[in-house]
């Protein structure tokens, strides 16, 4: 029998490198798929039809404008590494950072073409004035949505049913969120994210070829570093602005905020200071 201890020391590790994998896009990660998808978990029960069709339009809504900007950056990011090949200087920049711009190449390429969420997204409900109704067939005109939309609905987001077949609704409502949908929700995101960070870490490179080669390149290494310190003030001013904002939001110390922020924690209790809120209301 494993020790309770070493399990909850196990899902804090999970999460704390979760969170560092995907620290680059880490705010948009819980903004537009971790909270929804939460949200809608927490509604899947019959008793929460209504609030359910909200929670999926919100979604629908909240991550067609995420994939809008997805592909934009996206498109941006491979623009720039296609511009970056015609330098004239870069058939002598270091294999490294050739190999990072290809990566990035490829990565922004699949983030553009990888639509597998846009194609997904057309079975979900588009007005939260819709209301539930069992025995209509499925048409988005008359404002219904049957048990067969909300099965396909809450597949694409929850794991599969332990009983298959005719499942009901009182044991399908004990259903975690699937991690493998996870993924693929947030797959266009972190691609686009890492298309980025490969392309900067591939220009770092290319600015610091006197570094490794003096011969192979004509800009001064003083050159090259005073141009990477500038950039690494840059990137410290943007993680300080960003850290600061997120802080001030909340009502609690630097370490704990630190600690609830690597673990996860931090939109848990953000959900339970907005449900606080309504109910207040």
């Amino acid at each position: 029998m494993k020790n309770p201890k070493s399990i909850n020391l196990l899902q804090v590790f999970v999460q704390i490198l979760q969170s560092l994998l995907t620290a680059s896009y880490l705010g948009a990660y819980r903004y537009y798929t971790l909270g929804p998808i939460k949200r809608i978990r927490d509604h899947q029960d019959i008793n929460s039809r209504a609030e359910l069709i909200k929670a999926l339009v919100d979604f629908r809504c909240i991550k067609e404008e995420e994939l809008s900007f997805v592909a934009k950056a996206a498109a941006l990011s491979a623009a720039a590494v296609i511009g970056v090949f015609s330098w004239p200087t870069t058939e002598r920049t270091v294999w490294a950072a050739k190999m990072l711009w290809n990566w990035s190449f490829f990565m922004s390429t699949f983030s553009l073409v990888g639509s597998a969420p846009t194609r997904l997204l057309q079975h979900l409900p588009n007005d939260a004035n819709m209301t539930y109704d069992e025995q209509h067939l499925p048409n988005e005109a008359n404002m219904k949505y049957n048990q067969r939309q909300f099965k396909i609905a809450l597949n694409l987001f929850l794991q599969p049913s332990e009983q298959h077949g005719n499942s009901t609704d009182s044991n399908a409502a004990n259903r975690h969120i699937c991690r493998r949908m996870l993924w693929v929700w947030q797959c266009p995101a972190m691609l686009m994210s890492y298309s980025w960070i490969f392309f900067l870490l591939g220009y770092a490179l290319h600015v610091l070829s006197p570094v490794f080669d003096r011969s192979q390149a004509e800009v001064s290494s003083t050159m090259a570093m005073v141009t990477i310190g500038g950039c690494a003030l840059l990137l410290l001013n943007f993680a300080f602005c960003a850290g600061m904002c997120q802080y001030r939001l909340q009502d609690k110390g630097l370490r704990e905020w630190v600690w609830d922020f690597l673990s996860g924690n931090e939109g848990e209790k953000k959900k339970d200071e907005d449900a606080e809120v309504k109910d207040l209301a």
